[in-house]
């Protein structure tokens, strides 16, 4: 199974940016606690007015926004359909521009262990890093990413333990998206080379 990062699409110049999740830790989005309850009432605004797309990236976590199109194309997948597998789908009221469609947080709980850090390109945070000095040790960046498929445990959507803001996805989940005609996001190949 081909594994690929997905990405907001930046090359979209007139697509709407979207601010951040109103009253939650929108860091909670990307990397739930234990006992963090999703259920509840979203909302979030639009910081810079343009074109609705199916895939966004929301505030300051960069949370993961999908339209009903983009939900629809995942329905049928383990990890979107079992309650409390993976990934759960919230709805989210867009406020500052009227949109066309219905849209979801996509929050993704699963973390996996599977960097391949003998073929991957990455620079760590340093020690006594002044901006982030909890982060000392954890990845910083990725110029090339790569993954160890035995170690992605046959998964279709998750995101990577020690840089979770990182959103894995299968060729399965790659083909549903391209073939529901969804906008706003790309994918880069990850699987081992």
């Amino acid at each position: 199974m081909e594994r690929y990062l997905m990405r907001a699409d930046l090359a979209i110049l007139d697509r709407w940016v979207l601010g951040d999740v109103s009253h939650i830790n929108n860091w909670h989005l990307i990397e739930p606690p234990v006992n963090f309850m999703e259920p509840g009432s979203y909302s979030l605004s639009v910081t810079h007015p343009g074109r609705e797309v199916d895939y966004s990236l929301a505030g300051y976590a960069s949370a993961p926004v999908v339209s009903e199109r983009l939900f629809s194309a995942l329905r049928g997948l383990a990890e979107v359909d079992e309650p409390y597998e993976n990934v759960v789908f919230e709805p989210v009221t867009i406020v500052g521009q009227e949109t066309d469609h219905k849209y979801f947080l996509m929050i993704v709980e699963t973390q996996v262990d599977c960097i391949d850090e003998a073929r991957s390109e990455f620079v760590r945070f340093d020690d006594g890093d002044v901006a982030r000095p909890d982060s000392a040790g954890q990845i910083r960046a990725f110029f090339k990413m790569t993954l160890d498929e035995d170690r992605t445990e046959s998964r279709h959507v998750f995101r990577l333990k020690g840089y979770p803001s990182a959103l894995i996805v299968s060729d399965e989940v790659k083909r549903r998206i391209e073939a529901a005609g969804a906008v706003g996001l790309s994918f880069e190949r990850v699987s081992g080379h």
